[in-house]
Formats: structure tokens, sequence, C-alpha cells
């Protein structure tokens, strides 16, 4: 049997609270909810503040409602607002404000990649999520990012270079050999003929790890992007071997 029964009596109730909302013609105030919830579910007390929290908590998961005047009387009512879904439908499983904000941070610690595809992906999903949210939840979200700031480490770092990410990602995708050359630490142009494996990000910097293609030592190679001059992909197709990847990072070889 469960433990925690005033969990599920919570969720239950705030179920039955939208239930009512989605199905009332007009705005419900304060007593005709409570005196709802106290029918359907048996229960014997139900407070105002309780009531006023259970709404709070559906606004939160993105549920449209407002607090609006009550027709002929001095009161509050609470309504599902039809205008905030005209065109689009609550999904089973709303995006909730925790979500939301979880995403907003995740945005801000890739601020890096501002200009890149990376960058391009990720602000066509906030703007498909803040359009699709209510009014309500989004001035939520305002608020509640003011919980949390991340530095700006190297904005727009990668910007200079707006498709070396694309394509580094296609000759990965493709298991096709590369040719690159890149700036060693001592200024010179290193040339090499790569397997790249894969993009491993350690926030600011994105490096290459892969394979030398044309060596007998087979310890692989990390290489920081940002000193990646020229990446020419080849006609030669290889067959990437089974990595561990964090292992095989451990071990890589950094470009001098």
């Amino acid at each position: 049997m469960p433990r925690h029964f005033a969990r599920h009596e919570q969720i239950l109730r705030i179920l039955a609270l939208y239930d009512l909302l989605a199905t009332a013609r007009h705005p419900l105030d304060d007593q005709s909810l409570i005196a709802a919830l106290k029918e359907r579910l048996g229960l014997t007390d139900l407070s105002a503040r309780t009531l006023h929290r259970d709404c709070d908590f559906l606004v939160s998961c993105g549920y449209p409602l407002d607090h609006v005047p009550v027709a002929n009387a001095r009161k509050q009512g609470w309504r599902l607002n039809r205008e905030a879904l005209a065109g689009r439908q609550i999904p089973a499983e709303p995006i909730t404000l925790l979500e939301l904000v979880a995403f907003m941070v995740g945005r801000d610690l890739m601020r890096s990649f501002e200009g890149t595809v990376l960058w391009t992906g990720i602000e066509s999903l906030r703007h498909k999520l803040e359009k699709s949210l209510p009014s309500q939840l989004l001035a939520r979200l305002e608020a509640a990012r003011d919980v949390f700031h991340v530095a700006d480490g190297c904005p727009s770092r990668y910007a200079a270079r707006p498709r070396l990410i694309s394509a580094l990602s296609a000759a990965i995708t493709d298991r096709q050999e590369m040719n690159v050359t890149a700036k060693t630490q001592s200024g010179e142009t290193s040339s090499l003929r790569l397997r790249p494996l894969r993009l491993v990000i350690e926030p600011p910097s994105v490096r290459l790890l892969a394979f030398a293609a044309e060596s007998a030592d087979d310890s692989p190679v990390l290489i920081d992007i940002e000193r990646i001059e020229t990446a020419t992909p080849c006609d030669t197709t290889f067959d990437p071997p089974p990595i561990d990847v964090n292992a095989t990072i451990l071990q890589a070889v950094h470009l001098p």
C-alpha cells in the first residue's frame, strides 16, 4: 500500500479541480469549488488557502487559469482561459515550471554556442515553447529565473565559425575521414588526417575526439575546435570501434 496517502489525496484533488474548471460555463468562486470538491471526493475539510495553492500549482504546470470577477457578485472566481487554449491542446503531460527553468538554465550554459547550428536549435525550441505557453506560466518563469544566474563564460565563442560544428557532426555521423589543419600552441599549423568520433562538450569549450587515420599509434587525440582552421571531409569512410567515451577521453593526447 502507498505510504504517503496525503500526496495521493492531493493528486486526486487537483485532478478533480481541473475537471470542474474545464467543464464549468462560468467562473466558480472559492466556496462553489470547495463545496463541489468536498462532494466529489468526500472531503470533510478544505480551506480557501489550499484551494488557491492547488490553482497556483495548475498554473505552474501550464494550465491557463484566470482569477476574475464573478458576474453579479463582489467575488472573484476561477475559470479555465479557453482563449489561451485556442489553436492548441494541452497535452496529457503538460510542460511544468520546473522543466522550463531547467531548460532556460541549460540554454544559458550553452550561450557560448551563439551563432552556431546548436544555438539555432536552442532558440527555435525556445520560441516554440514560449509561443505555446499561457502568459501566466511565462510570467512565473521570469520570476523563477531570478533564482539562477549563469555567469557568461565566453559568449558567442564559436560565432566566427558557424558551420564548423555542423561539418564535424556530419563527418562523425557519416563516418568520414577528415583532413584537418589546426594551430598548435606554438602557433605552427599542424595537418592531420582524422577519424572523428565525438564532439566533447566541456563548457565553455568543445573538443574533437578522434583517431589518427594514418598512424600506427592507436592513441586518440583531442583538439579544441577553436584551434581548427580547416576541416575537409574525405571520400574515405571507416567503421568506428566500440569505445568507452569517458575512458577514451582520459587516454587521449591533446594537440600540443
